[in-house]
């Protein structure tokens, strides 16, 4: 079994699909995109489906987050130099044992992670 999609409820439909379209690569599925609804289909074939949230001021809440898992850290710096130059507010790139990342907030208040996981040295080059 794999989890193939996830619905976030938004403000503005049109303006949250084409975020996505514009930054990740998304494709709207047929002719489903409209003020209320927006079906898109990603890499992998995953599905973001997008609602007009009925209560505008209801928030996500404290820590909820999407997260865009990439290969190697040069994806990071380069996704979020790109995000940074289309005037989007983002938080620094930053290190730790999990890995690489940076978090930014994408049309509705949706908190974002780019990241890329650390990845043990093959054997040969563990020791030195």
């Amino acid at each position: 079994m794999q989890l193939n999609h996830i619905d976030l409820q938004v403000p503005d439909v049109l303006e949250a699909a084409a975020f996505f379209e514009r930054h990740f690569q998304f494709e709207v599925h047929g002719n489903r995109r409209s003020p209320a609804l927006a079906i898109l289909t990603g890499p992998g074939d995953f599905t973001l489906v997008l609602q007009r949230r009925r209560e505008a001021d209801v928030p996500y809440p404290e820590g909820f987050h999407i997260g865009f898992l990439v290969d190697d850290v040069a994806t990071v710096y380069d996704k979020h130099a790109a995000i940074v130059a289309a005037g989007v507010d983002s938080g620094p790139v930053s290190e730790d044992g999990r890995g690489v990342m940076f978090y930014f907030k994408a049309p509705g208040d949706i908190l974002v992670e780019v990241s890329c996981r650390r990845r043990p040295l093959p054997a040969a080059r563990a020791g030195g």
